[in-house]
């Protein structure tokens, strides 16, 4: 008989604006739902800035979606005995948590702590929320949160998946030197863009160029230090089209006023979000994706803009660290200031033929990324380690 596998997560398809979590389970049940059967539990919204319920999907029952069933709760049912009960239907061989702060992990955690749910093997992904620039945002909340969760033992027992060395690191400096970690880079898609051809690229005239950004637009994403960057250009045409939901509307807005002060010759859009598909159509349209985050676990959109020909500008808060080694692009710390400005006259200054050399390259890194057996061996690993983890079974 499969194995189950129940995850708990803040959002799920058929959303699009949550971000790069998101996109961790989907590959994740894509890639091994050859193997488990994957039992998602998650909110019946798409994101904390769009939460109108879905009308595509039924809510507080299981759905068929995709490769994995899915149980989308409403607010009411968020609850630890709607958790159990779910749990005690199902009867999973194993846990898996997209996050450390999400709500429905939590209630899960706790109900496991005051055992009303079985102790089965667990695996807690944290998805880049114990990085220094994750604890930043809401610091006091998080410390308080972490303290406790300590205090009650609210981790035990569990596996952690981290998705680099440095983020092994974080998890032990702010979990615990004892915690099981083990390392495997988050998973993506087999194909993207599968279709895709040099033809979808715009020409790129010396003097001209497309910037283009995809992201929640939250202050992490770092989108004014880019906007910062454009008003030192003074001569040539720059676009800069900004994609992704307004999650939070006061950044938007500081963003917005700092778009107005630049030259005349920048020109920058806020496009606001689209679904999938055509959200990577749209980057397609773009010379050059800019990512300037102060800090990514993994940063999908990386991959998704190289797969459709966009070499990339990036900080050195992602773990993008070989893309200059592929022609792929640039990344650069962000105290480099100068750094920034040279890359981006570079980019303007770029003829056709330089730049669909470099288009091209970008392509070619994705494809080699994406047929990488190593990252699905890695994650297949954590998962034979819970389920031979041998399990306590404290209820039922």
């Amino acid at each position: 008989m499969r194995k189950r596998i129940m995850v708990f997560c803040d959002f799920y398809l058929p959303g699009y604006k949550s971000g790069g979590g998101m996109w961790t389970v989907v590959n994740l049940v894509d890639r091994f739902c050859h193997q488990y059967d994957f039992y998602i539990v998650t909110r019946n919204y798409d994101s904390k800035g769009d939460k109108k319920p879905y009308t595509t999907v039924k809510t507080d029952e299981w759905n068929r979606i995709g490769n994995a069933d899915v149980y989308y709760f409403s607010p009411k049912n968020l609850s630890r005995s709607v958790f159990a009960g779910l749990i005690n239907e199902i009867k999973p061989d194993a846990f898996f948590l997209n996050s450390v702060f999400a709500t429905p992990v939590i209630k899960f955690l706790m109900a496991r702590r005051n055992k009303t749910i079985a102790d089965k093997p667990l695996i807690l992904a944290p998805c880049g929320e114990l990085s220094a620039a994750g604890l930043s945002l809401k610091p006091l909340k998080k410390k308080i949160f972490l303290q406790y969760a300590k205090s009650v033992d609210l981790y035990r027992n569990s596996i952690w998946k981290a998705s680099s060395e440095a983020e092994k690191n974080e998890i032990k400096e702010v979990i615990g030197r004892d915690e099981e970690v083990w390392i495997a880079p988050d998973l993506t898609p087999k194909t993207i863009l599968p279709d895709y051809t040099p033809e979808l690229k715009p020409f790129k005239e010396k003097g001209s160029v497309k910037f283009v950004f995809l992201s929640r637009i939250v202050r992490k994403k770092n989108i004014h230090f880019f906007l910062e960057r454009l008003r030192e250009i003074k001569s040539g045409k720059v676009e800069f089209t900004i994609i992704g939901p307004p999650e939070d509307s006061d950044y938007v807005r500081e963003c917005q006023t700092l778009a107005e002060t630049l030259p005349g010759n920048i020109s920058v859009t806020f496009a606001g979000a689209f679904p999938y598909r055509e959200a990577l159509e749209k980057i397609c349209e773009n010379h050059f994706f800019v990512f300037p985050t102060l800090n990514e676990n993994f940063g999908y959109v990386c991959i998704e803009a190289l797969a459709a020909g966009c070499p990339l500008l990036l900080s050195d808060g992602t773990i993008w660290n070989n893309v200059q080694n592929h022609n792929a692009g640039w990344r650069i710390p962000l105290e480099d200031i100068s750094g920034w400005k040279d890359r981006i006259k570079n980019c303007l200054n770029m003829n056709d033929f330089e730049y669909k050399r470099m288009s091209a390259a970008a392509r070619n890194y994705s494809l080699e990324w994406l047929a990488e057996p190593k990252f699905a061996k890695e994650t297949a690993k954590i998962l034979d380690r819970a389920f031979a983890k041998k399990a306590k079974n404290v209820a039922g």
